[in-house]
């Protein structure tokens, strides 16, 4: 078995056979597709198991709501293939997605691709590459300043099942800990230079969410992503690159995040202990040349005493 792609899913009824109806039509056929069903109390569940009655190659479990996290690592040890792959039970890909992926693995550890950032609106669609065209040293520094999500992607299936990584359970950008792993860890990365993921962009999303009290889980996550790179002896060997994803998710992007919340100041206050405990001269990071003028402009000036005028433009 070539590959097994994991799908969880929970309460996706709405969007669910897109999703199973483009990995059924997959043009590699030495695939299997593992559907858990993480407690669902809508359609889901009946969806899901019609699917599988009907292709060979889907299996379908289910299992007590537990979370994304937990859902992905319940299906790991059931996996087959030499490959695995994620997949989120409201995207889809196109039919030729995973038979390329594993022709253009090789013998890298990790393959990345595109993704299209889908919205209702056409007009708000856009490409997001899956491997920055940053100038770095290394290709594993330049996958660390890409796009962290789990599902762009393709790894040899041993570095879940005997080097063992698992996701966190219970908190939002899960994806963080194990993707920073593994590309730090992986002797070499392959790239996918198309686009034929499908990220579909839908109210109540991690990063649509502004209200919800768990964003502010990125400063535990960020922890675990700092301990591991401590644990494995890799911190200073990465540690520009761990400077700028902190700069990322909590002096820029993440910023405008808390900024449209109630409890901006909280959060604000907390991401200024962070980085300058442990990225004191951040502002002096290589990567943050490569940035637009704006988001230069605002990394450079915003703090309490301009956030007078910058919370008003960002909350628009």
């Amino acid at each position: 078995m070539r590959l097994s792609v994991i799908v969880p899913m929970y309460n996706v009824e709405a969007y669910l056979p897109q999703c199973l109806d483009s990995l059924a039509s997959q043009t590699l056929k030495d695939m299997e597709v593992l559907l858990v069903d993480d407690g669902s109390t809508d359609g889901t569940s009946d969806i899901a198991a019609q699917y599988a009655d009907r292709c060979s190659n889907f299996r379908y479990f289910r299992k007590e709501n537990g979370g994304l996290s937990d859902a992905r690592n319940y299906a790991i040890p059931f996996a087959k293939g030499e490959y695995i792959a994620f997949l989120d039970s409201d995207d889809w890909v196109e039919d030729t997605l995973y038979e390329k992926l594993v022709n253009a693995i090789g013998d890298a550890d990790v393959c990345v691709t595109d993704i299209e950032y889908w919205y209702e609106d056409p007009a708000r669609r856009f490409r997001m590459k899956g491997l920055t065209d940053w100038s770095a040293e290394t290709v594993q520094k330049r996958a660390l300043l890409s796009p962290l999500f789990a599902w762009n992607k393709l790894y040899k299936a041993e570095r879940f099942q005997k080097q063992g990584y698992r996701y966190p359970v219970g908190t939002w950008y899960e994806d963080h800990p194990v993707t920073t792993m593994v590309f730090a860890k992986a002797e070499k990365i392959a790239y996918l230079d198309e686009c034929l993921i499908h990220y579909r962009q839908r109210e109540g999303s991690i990063m649509s969410a502004t209200s919800d009290k768990r964003i502010a889980q990125i400063f535990d996550v960020l922890q675990m992503v700092r301990d591991n790179f401590q644990k494995e002896g890799i911190y200073e060997q990465y540690y520009d690159e761990l400077e700028y994803l902190h700069i990322e998710h909590l002096r820029l992007y993440g910023m405008f995040r808390f900024i449209r919340s109630d409890d901006w100041k909280t959060y604000y206050d907390r991401s200024e202990e962070v980085v300058h405990q442990y990225f004191p001269h951040w502002k002096t990071n290589k990567y943050i040349s490569n940035l637009g003028f704006k988001n230069k402009l605002f990394l450079q000036l915003y703090n309490r005493h301009t956030a007078w005028f910058f919370n008003p433009l960002i909350k628009r």
